[in-house]
Parts: structure tokens; sequence; C-alpha cells
């Protein structure tokens, strides 16, 4: 079916399990909730204003700037290896589906466009090719599904066959459908086979992923940029980047882009000679009007799209008995009759492959605004059968060309009827392309970024961005790609990352409770002293002081436990000869990613509190409970805010 634009790596987020009691780092007793009676003054303490110093243990040391650089080094060689295959892949795509179309259609029909100015004996050709190629599709599928279940060389060969294969005989044998969305599938494989051959991170392999999807369509496209923005962007159904995969993306799209054009010798995707480039312009205030209206006419265009696509998902899914060959027969017959239906009005132009000849014929004003309007219906509904009934291809092509159309149709009719303003149709033409697309696929920047490298004008730039926007906002309720989410926030895939970054953003100083600090007790007490010290704490760890009110030790009711008895040596025996003078602590400007690793690593559910970096003066206490409270607490604003 449709490639569809989605995170792919996910990394689940795991819940930390209360733990019991441990030793500190010395293989001692280790703080543990130990907590003076709310509002009681704890003995031989007082507190202290948090200070702004950083603890130097928690933080994690930056990289050096050499390590720094040989990450990046190491990261923009992948990437450039990824662009190579990605450049690849899109050549070899290319080049099978040309090779199919030639001996499948083309040959035989003498066919030299996307459709047929007149039917004659040709019609049953023309029903049963596509038919064959379904079913010829379908059975791949089936045969090699079983192997997307494999790892390394096992997903290298699934890719070939379900993507490469698959969607050379779908749009070669005239399928409705693109090769951009299959050459992005292909080249985020590469992507990841490449970073799990070099035993790269999860993050790392997600990025790599989303450079190998930019590789596929920078390549095919021949919209380096665009390409390299397309993969970050098109993620997410709000206006979000993947912004750690930028650079990786940019270095495989660029070279993609230029393995593809050096072998294919093809350097725009859509050719145009110098004097027509010239005249796309914008015509200035007096054409705003009939932007408005295109972008008006997009989301109208764009929303059937989207239902029609969906209603042959939904249609083929419910014949899930048959087998995938049969449905995806079925839909290649219907795509057939849809283009024979099409020929009588449309002239040379039509539904078939991918649309190109209808961008091409939009632009260039080969078409009337009947045949604009007759071809915009039918590729909705020969896109929606190619790609609902199993058909293995994209649909950004096709979008492309509906948006195509729709310019036209807005620039041909405001020509017509208002002359005085001296609308060029094709300047309408492009921008209904790229603004079409934008707004289906909430991907604005890379969009207009992508027309303009096609075309290799950027005169169009100023309504190309306002009928996008417009068209963005106007379609906020549906989208060609399902499985996008609105934000990094709510992807599987940044679930761990997102724990983090927010951990990191706050710190011990914005949740330590001042209120609530321990009892303490002088390290020269004497047992009984310190039991009755203890007596109506409601703590089971208690920090032990020196003359100095600094922090020396602690001790725990385990401990007094195993001399409770001994009832002699009360008065003998000093809170210094039991205590546990190994003591972890945190500093209020600590983050609580921080204070929570040291939490984990010493099994404990509190940690103490001193006024700064190398201090023993203990001014509060975090709590597990409390970071979690203020954790979740930060979520929920930050969810409002994204909303």
């Amino acid at each position: 079916g449709a490639w569809e634009g989605r995170s792919w790596a996910a990394s689940a987020l795991t819940s930390v399990a209360p733990v019991p009691e441990c030793a500190s780092r010395s293989g001692s007793p280790a703080p543990f909730e130990a907590r003076g009676p709310r509002g009681a003054a704890p003995i031989l303490a007082k507190q202290m204003p948090p200070s702004p110093i950083p603890r130097g243990r928690a933080p994690q040391p930056r990289p050096a700037g050499t390590q720094r650089l040989g990450y990046f080094g190491r990261a923009v060689g992948i990437a450039s290896l990824i662009g190579v295959f990605g450049g690849l892949v899109a050549v070899a795509l290319q080049f099978a589906t040309a090779r199919v179309a030639r001996h499948a259609l083309e040959e035989p029909l003498g066919l030299a466009g996307e459709g047929f100015a007149a039917v004659d004996g040709r019609a049953l050709w023309i029903l049963a090719v596509p038919m064959l190629g379904g079913a010829l599709v379908g059975w791949i599928t089936a045969r090699f599904a079983a192997e997307a279940q494999g790892h390394g060389t096992t997903r290298l060969v699934h890719t070939f066959h379900r993507l490469v294969v698959t969607s050379a005989v779908t749009v070669g044998t005239g399928g409705a459908a693109g090769l951009e969305g299959p050459s992005a599938h292909s080249g985020g494989g590469v992507g990841s086979i490449t970073s799990d051959a070099l035993s790269r991170s999860a993050r790392d392999r997600r990025s790599f992923l989303l450079a190998g999807a930019s590789a596929g369509v920078g390549a095919l496209f021949t919209a380096p940029l665009g390409g390299a923005l397309f993969a970050p962007e098109v993620l997410y159904r709000k206006a979000e980047f993947e912004g750690e995969a930028i650079i990786p993306c940019i270095v495989a799209s660029i070279l993609a882009y230029t393995t593809f054009t050096a072998i294919t010798g093809e350097t725009r995707a859509i050719p145009m000679d110098a004097e027509f480039t010239a005249s796309l312009a914008f015509g200035g205030p007096a054409e705003l009007p009939a932007y408005l209206v295109l972008a008006v006419v997009c989301t109208v265009v764009g929303w059937l799209w989207v239902a029609a696509l969906d209603l042959a998902r939904r249609a083929f899914g419910k014949l899930g008995r048959w087998p995938l060959s049969a449905r995806a027969a079925l839909g290649g017959l219907g795509l057939g009759a849809v283009a024979l239906l099409a020929s009588g009005i449309s002239g040379d132009a039509g539904v078939l492959f991918g649309g190109y000849g209808l961008i091409r014929g939009a632009t260039f004003g080969e078409l009337g605004v009947n045949a604009i309007a007759l071809l915009m219906g039918a590729k909705i509904v020969a896109t929606a059968l190619t790609t609902g009934s199993g058909g293995s291809g994209g649909v950004f092509t096709p979008a492309l060309a509906g948006g195509a159309l729709a310019g036209a149709l807005v620039g041909q009719l405001t020509a017509e009827n208002f002359p005085v303003l001296g609308v060029q149709p094709a300047s309408f033409a492009l921008v209904g392309m790229g603004a079409f697309f934008a707004g289906v696929a909430k991907t604005p920047v890379s969009s207009v970024v992508m027309v303009c490298e096609m075309t290799g004008s950027y005169e169009l730039l100023a309504p190309l961005l306002l009928v996008s926007v417009l068209h963005v906002v106007l379609a906020d309720a549906w989208t060609l790609y399902p499985t996008q989410v609105d934000a990094p926030l709510d992807s599987p895939a940044h679930a761990g990352d997102f724990v983090v970054d927010v951990r990191e953003s706050m710190h011990v100083r914005d949740v330590v409770e001042t209120d609530r600090l321990p009892t303490m007790v002088s390290q020269n007490m004497t047992l009984r002293d310190s039991l009755t010290a203890i007596a109506s704490a409601h703590g089971s760890y208690f920090p032990v002081l020196d003359a100095e009110e600094q922090l020396v030790g602690i001790f725990s009711l385990s401990d007094v436990r195993r001399i409770f008895l001994e009832t002699d040596v009360h008065q003998v025996v000093l809170v210094r000869d039991f205590m546990v003078d190994n003591v972890e602590t945190v500093a209020p400007a600590d983050t609580l990613n921080a204070a929570l690793r040291s939490m984990n690593e010493l099994s404990v559910h509190a940690l103490h509190v001193v006024e700064e970096a190398g201090s023993r003066r203990v001014v509060g206490m975090i709590t597990r409970n409390g970071l979690g409270a203020a954790y979740h607490a930060r979520l929920r604003e930050l969810r409002r805010i994204s909303v």
C-alpha cells in the first residue's frame, strides 16, 4: 500500500519499580526517608538558602572537542554511505519501472504518455495489464511477507522484493502511484540495516533511518534540500521537526541526489526552459484573492483525496478472505476501467503511472478546464484503487499531480474571467502542486522547498508559502498519513528521550522539601540520648552532624536495633561509634535526572540535600515520590502548551 510517514524507531518507556532499602556505596546502610515531624525543629540543624553552584559529581561531563568532532565525523560518514546506497536504490527503482512500463504498455500499445487519445482494439489490453500487474504484486507481497520478521540480510531481501520489485511492477503496469514513497521506504531500510550492522544506538538508528528516507526522496525528486527536510517533518501533524536527524538527512540527501543525477543525467524532475521559468512570477496583491480561492479548492480536493484513499482501504479490507493477489488484481482492473473512461475527453493525458504527465500538462497549459476537472476526479479514484487494493506505491507524486490540476483549474478560470489581472495559469499550477501536498501531508516547509527545487524557480515562493499555510490550517482535521502523531511527546520513539529531557531541565531546588527536614543528631550524643531524640521521628534514617553542624555520617533504625538491648552501654556508646560515614547527597543545582540516577544506584527512596556542591550542611530532602510528582506536573504543563 501507500508508504506512510512514521517514526519506525520506538523505545518503550519503562516504569521504575519501588526498591528495597539497600546499603550506601561503601556497603553500609544509606539514607531512606529520614524525616522529622512536620513543623518540628530538627536537632542541631538550621535551614540554609539553596546555592546556584552546580554539584560536580552528578552532571555527566560533556565530551571533549575531539570526541564530539569524532562523533559527528562518524555520523557524517555513515550518512554519506547511506546517501550513496539510497541514490543507487532510487536509480534501480526508476530503471526497473521504466523497463516494465516499456514492455508492458509503451511498446505493445504505442503509449507515449499516461493516457490514450482514443479507445480502439487496445481496450482489452488496457484492462488486462494493470490487472495482471496487481495479481503479480499481490503474490510477491504474500510470498515474501514472512521475511519482514528477519534482520540484516533477510530484511534487505525483503526490502528488495517487497518494495523495489513490487513498486516497479505496480507503477510499470500502469498503477496510479508514485516511486518516491517506496524509494523513501527503501532508503529508510538501508539506513536501519546500516545502523544495525554498525551496532549504533537506538537514537542513531532513528536518525539514520530518516536519513535513508530523505535520500530516497531527494534523489527521485532531484530536490536535495526538500528531501532532507521532508523525512524529519512528515513524522508529525503539528509544526515539528525531528531536529537531531537534520544533519544526517542533509548529508544523505545530497549524496543520494549527486549519485542519482550522475548516473541518470536528470537534474530537474520537471524540466523547464529558461524563457518559461522567467515567465513565472507573483503578480502582487491583485492576485491574492485568487490564491485564497486556490487554498479553499486545495482543502476541498484534499479532503476528497484522503477520504477516497481511506474508503478504498476499508472496502478492500472487507475482502480479507480473498487472496491478496485477487484483491490487487481487482484494483488493477478498476484502474484500467477508469483509464478507459477518461481517455475520450482528456486526450493523451491520463491517470496511469505516477502523474508527472499530468503535472506537465497542467503546468504548460496542455489541458482545458473540462479535462482538468475530469482528470482530477479520475486520478483520485485511480490512486485509491491502486494503493487501497494492495498495490505497492506511494501517494506523493499523485498528490502533487492532483495539486497541479487544482491550481491549473483556478488559474485558467481566473485568467478567463478576469483577464485584466494578467494571471499566468502555470504559476497557479505550481503553487497548487506544492500547497496541496503541504496540507494533506502536513509538510509546509519541505513541500515548498521541494517544488522550488523541482522547477528551478523561486519566483513563486510568496504565494507558495501563503497557500500552503492556509491549506495546513484549513485541513487540520485530516492527513494523508494516518500514522503521523501530533508531536514528539506523542511518539513512542521519543518516550524515553522525552523523560530524560524533562528531568534534565528540572533541578533539585524545584522540589526540595525544606519544610520537612529529617531529625538530625550530634555525633557526640550517647546511644540513650539518640534514642530519645528519634523516638518521635517519622523517618528511618538520621543524619549525623558535628559541632559545626556539618554532615559527617548517618545511621538507621536497623543500626540502633542491633545494640538496643545492650542497656549497660547506653551511656558509653556514642553515635559516631555506629554511624556510617560514607553519605551520598545532592545539591540544589543538581538535575532531577542526576538525583534519580543516584537513588537507583543506591536503591534508596530519598536523598539529603546540602546547600551547595562540596558542602556538608543539610538544607532539605528530596524523595522519589516528590520527584515523580514534580515530573508528572511538568508533563501535564507541557501537554497543555502543546495543544
